[in-house]
Parts: C-alpha cells; sequence; structure tokens
C-alpha cells in the first residue's frame, strides 16, 4: 500500500499579492512618488514573508 498525504498545502500567492497592493497603496496616499512606492512594494512583500516564515510557521491552515 501507498501511503499518499491526502491533506492540501496552503496557497499563500494571494496573501502575496494583498501585500504588495496595501504596500503601493499606503506609499501613494503618504508620499506620492513612484521610488516611494516601489519601496512600499518591496516592504510589503517582505512584511509578508516574514509573516508566513516566522509567524505562522509551526500552524495548521
Amino acid at each position: 500500500m501507498e501511503n499518499h498525504d491526502t491533506t492540501e498545502k496552503a496557497n499563500y500567492s494571494i496573501m502575496y499579492i494583498l501585500a504588495v497592493i496595501c504596500g503601493v497603496l499606503t506609499a501613494w496616499v503618504l508620499t506620492g512618488s513612484i521610488l516611494y512606492i516601489l519601496l512600499g512594494a518591496i516592504l510589503g512583500l517582505l512584511t509578508a514573508g516574514f509573516f508566513k516564515n516566522v509567524l505562522m510557521k509551526n500552524r495548521e491552515v
């Protein structure tokens, strides 16, 4: 008999997309500068990665 893992893996791609959108919108509202909008997108991605890899590392979905 073969043992297969039937549990589905969580899809975190929507979390990364929302993090980029929120980072861009926040930077746009606060500054309006293109440079800060790009920085907001990068910081949004870093925040989502930190949340997924550190805070939710051992949690079941």
